[in-house]
């Protein structure tokens, strides 16, 4: 592969799959886009936007700095493909989904991203039915809500809910602080109880449980083997 610029900078990716029988549609599944953006990107006439970098790379076997700095124009040269394969189709059926640790202030939640976790898509759709771009992962703290969750306990919050629609964990924001509590909503008397699962901590009532800061409804509790 040479690096000669030309002036298609996708030239080489066309190349690139039609040696490897690559499809505009196998790309478009594998990246979930747009067929026309893919056929747009091959012609020149755009770039690969922020969120599709990494799952480009994943699927082409391309090094993610590589790629990163030659869709950003930060270099010309053009990222290796000399001797690699594009990955197995098994190997691309992968979710990958931000390990954050959440934080919050006046302007609104922000999510630190500390890691990534790539789970296989068929497993993800058997615990979760939003898209995974909807999910984020964070390291639970503390003891309040043993045994359900516990210190250290990889939990997955689905970040697009922001309103309580029924009984269950949820991840709430209150007075600078991001925890984790049951909610069991009283819809007659429009009143909820928060819960700790650790029988230490006693539940809290409040009333128009609607109101709540909700971030995120909790989908699934991954456990360390210690």
């Amino acid at each position: 592969m040479t690096n000669k610029q030309t002036n298609n900078k996708w030239t080489w990716l066309k190349d690139y799959m039609q040696k490897n029988n690559i499809s505009q549609g196998d790309v478009a599944e594998a990246l979930k886009w747009q067929k026309t953006r893919v056929s747009e990107l091959l012609c020149g006439k755009r770039d690969f936007p922020v969120n599709k970098v990494f799952p480009a790379a994943q699927f082409f076997n391309l090094d993610l700095e590589e790629l990163t700095k030659y869709n950003s124009g930060y270099t010309r040269e053009i990222p290796s493909t000399d001797g690699k394969k594009p990955l197995s189709r098994a190997e691309n059926n992968l979710s990958v989904i931000d390990i954050v640790r959440p934080s919050i202030n006046n302007k609104g939640i922000f999510y630190e991203i500390v890691g990534k976790q790539m789970i296989s898509t068929d497993i993800f759709n058997m615990f979760c039915l939003s898209a995974p771009e909807n999910i984020k992962a964070l390291i639970a703290a503390g003891d309040a809500m043993q045994p359900t969750i516990g210190d250290g306990d990889l939990v997955w919050a689905d970040v697009s809910v922001t309103s309580p629609d029924a009984d269950g964990l949820y991840l709430f924001a209150l007075e600078g602080e991001i925890f984790i509590k049951r909610l069991q909503l009283d819809n007659f008397n429009r009143t909820a109880l928060i819960i700790s699962d650790n029988t230490l901590y006693p539940p809290i009532r409040v009333n128009h449980p609607e109101k709540l800061k909700t971030i995120g409804k909790i989908v699934s509790v991954t456990k360390p083997c210690r």
